[in-house]
């Protein structure tokens, strides 16, 4: 019984990533932001059950977003990078500090960008500058990003937590 609630809760929040990112493939500027969204229902499940169901929703929530959206970029964004960026945050601040965490936050950030790119490029023939102006971009908002990752988290495990008393 206990793992059939674990279960339903990664389910229902594998189910409401995809539910947000079929709203951002209907309305194309939104892909990234609700490729964003649908993250944070990664880090709800891996916060409340740990990292075994966070990763069982992130493949779910990519997998049917790629078979279920109409606009893809979405879900690419999704399984590319936002998707398991979650459980990477948690390892590298678990397993190091300071500068060192940066460090490798930004490497797996840029090596994502870069393997998209290189995908991108295999279909659409993109220019130099447009691939340089992509990674100094997606540095950018990561920025931003990973602080309201982190905000969102601190708000939830101290806040948010205590009032809706879920129990697994």
């Amino acid at each position: 019984m206990k793992n059939t609630k674990k279960l339903a809760f990664s389910a229902l929040m594998s189910a409401l990533g995809v539910a947000f990112m079929y709203a951002g493939a209907l309305f194309e500027v939104l892909d990234l932001s609700t490729a964003a969204i649908a993250s944070i229902c990664v880090l709800l499940v891996l916060t409340e059950l740990g990292g075994r169901y966070a990763w069982l929703t992130y493949a779910v929530t990519g997998v049917l977003s790629l078979l279920l959206l109409p606009q893809k970029f979405a879900a690419v964004l999704f399984l590319g990078f936002l998707g398991f960026y979650p459980m990477a945050k948690s390892f590298f601040e678990r397993k190091f500090r300071g500068w060192r965490c940066l460090v490798l936050k930004f490497l797996l950030l840029n090596v994502c960008t870069f393997l998209m790119l290189l995908a991108v490029r295999y279909v659409v023939a993109e220019a130099l500058w447009f691939e340089i102006l992509t990674l100094v971009l997606v540095n950018i908002v990561f920025v931003v990003y990973d602080f309201a990752l982190t905000r969102l988290l601190n708000a939830y495990v101290f806040v948010w937590r205590k009032k809706l008393k879920m129990k697994f």
